[in-house]
C-alpha cells in the first residue's frame, strides 16, 4: 500500500450529503523562484533497541521545540523517543492497558503530542490524554458525551481519527455515517474544555468516493480503503487535504464558509483518474487494484517551513514500469507561500523514494527510511531561489 497517505481498513466512511457555500483560488506558477536543495541520509542509533518499524512508523509525531521524534509501538505500548539532534534513542516510555492509567487494548490510531509533552492516543471510541510520566489525565469518549451547540443526527458520528489539534482543547475534524456506505456529512469543531460542538455540512468532498475501493469478504462481511482526506491546522488555520486531487480548501470558521485553491503541476496530472478496479472479492484480487491505484498521482500534506516562510508538499505519479514490472514514480516538491499561492515545483531524482512521515526541523525536511528494519531518516534542505 502507498505509504505517503496511510490506507486503512477502517469501516468508516463519512457521508456527504450537504452543499456549502465555497471561495474558489486557482493558483498557477505565480513567480520566477525556483527550487534546490541537497540531500543527505543519517542513521539513528538504537543500541541494543529494535525500532518498531512494522507499519512504517505511522503512529508518530515530532516535537520541533525539543527536537524528539515520537514512535509508538502498538504492540508492546511502548513510545520509542528519538533525540534528533543526537540522532539516537533518548527514552522508552511504557503506557499502561488497563487500569486507572490504561489508553485501552483497541486499536490506537493516532498519536498527538502535545507543548507539554503529554500525549493524545486517538483510537475508534475517544481520546486518552497521557502525562509525561504514564499518568492519564482523561480519556473522552467522543461518542457518549454530551454535547452543547449543534447535534450530530442518530446516525452520524465524529471521525476520531481525523481530529487534529494544537492545544489539546480544540479540535477539527470529519463528521457523518458509518459502515460500507458511509459518506463523509461535513467538518466539525469541538472544544473539549467546554464539550462544545460545531457542524459545518459539506458536500465539497463528495468527488473522492469514485476513488475508493470496496472489498467484499465474503459472508456478509465487506469493507472500503478510503481515498485520504485530512483536517490538518497548518499555520493556525483549519486546512483540509486530500490526496487525490491538486487542491485544498481552507475552513474560514469566522465567515463559516471554505476557500478553495485548485492547482496545476507541470510534471504530474493534477487528479486521479480512477483507472483501476473499485469493486474487488479477494485478497490478491485487493493486491492488484492497490497496485493500479498506487500507480496515479497521489498528493502529500502541507509541511511548514517557518524558517522560510513557506509551506511544502510532496506528491508522486507513475513515471514508467520496468520490465519487471517495478514502478518507477516522479517524486515532486511544491513550494507555496503562507498565503497557500503556488511559488515553484521541482522534480526529485528518480531514486528519491517518499515516505510518511514528513517533518520539517532545522532548515531541513525529514522523512523515515527502512534500512534493514531499522531507523534511518532522509533530509532535503530545500531553498527557494
Amino acid at each position: 500500500m502507498n505509504k505517503l497517505f496511510k490506507n486503512s481498513l477502517i469501516i468508516f466512511i463519512l457521508f456527504l450529503i450537504l452543499s456549502c457555500g465555497e471561495k474558489s483560488s486557482d493558483s498557477a506558477l505565480s513567480s520566477n523562484l525556483e527550487i534546490t536543495y541537497e540531500i543527505d541520509t543519517v542513521m539513528v542509533d538504537a543500541g541494543d533497541h529494535f525500532f518498531f518499524v512494522q507499519f512504517g512508523l505511522s503512529m508518530s509525531d515530532v516535537d520541533k521545540a525539543r527536537k524528539l521524534f515520537y514512535n509508538f509501538n502498538s504492540q508492546e505500548m511502548t513510545m520509542e523517543i528519538i533525540d534528533l539532534e543526537n540522532l539516537n534513542l533518548k527514552e522508552l516510555r511504557q503506557y499502561e492497558k488497563e487500569g486507572p492509567n490504561g489508553i485501552g487494548g483497541g486499536f490506537i490510531m493516532r498519536i498527538k503530542v502535545l507543548p507539554d509533552e503529554s500525549v493524545l492516543f486517538f483510537d475508534f471510541a475517544g481520546i486518552h490524554h497521557v502525562a509525561p510520566n504514564g499518568d492519564k489525565i482523561a480519556t473522552y469518549k467522543i461518542e457518549e458525551m454530551d454535547w452543547e451547540g449543534d447535534e450530530l443526527s442518530e446516525k452520524q458520528l465524529i471521525n476520531i481519527p481525523s481530529l487534529d489539534t494544537k492545544d489539546g482543547n480544540y479540535f477539527y475534524g470529519q463528521y457523518g455515517t458509518q459502515g460500507i456506505e458511509g459518506k463523509t456529512a461535513g467538518l466539525v469543531q469541538i472544544d473539549l474544555s467546554k464539550n462544545t460542538l460545531k457542524l459545518f455540512p459539506s458536500d465539497f468532498l463528495d468527488f473522492s468516493n469514485a476513488y475508493d475501493i470496496s472489498f467484499d469478504m465474503g459472508g456478509g462481511r465487506s469493507a472500503k480503503i478510503p481515498e485520504q482526506n485530512l483536517v490538518r491546522l497548518v499555520n493556525d488555520e483549519v486546512v483540509i487535504i486530500t490526496s487525490a486531487k491538486n487542491s485544498l480548501w481552507r475552513w474560514d470558521l469566522e465567515g463559516d464558509s471554505l476557500i478553495n485553491h485548485s492547482y496545476q503541476s507541470q510534471f504530474t496530472s493534477n487528479s486521479k483518474k480512477g483507472n483501476f478496479p473499485m469493486t474487488v472479492g479477494s485478497n490478491d484480487e485487493l493486491r492488484a487494484a492497490m497496485k493500479e491505484k498506487s500507480k496515479e498521482v497521489i498528493f502529500g500534506p502541507l509541511t511548514e517551513d517557518s524558517e522560510q516562510n513557506v509551506l511544502w508538499r510532496y506528491h508522486k505519479e507513475m513515471d514508467r514500469l520496468t520490465a519487471g514490472d517495478t514502478i518507477i514514480f516522479k517524486s515532486i516538491l511544491t513550494a507555496f507561500n503562507t498565503d497557500f499561492r503556488q511559488l515553484a515545483e521541482s522534480k526529485m531524482p528518480e531514486k528519491f523514494k517518499l515516505s510518511d512521515p514528513v517533518f520539517y526541523l532545522d532548515g531541513m525536511l525529514w522523512q523515515f527510511l527502512n534500512i534493514d528494519d531499522e531507523v534511518a531518516l532522509v533530509r532535503v534542505k530545500p531553498t527557494l531561489k
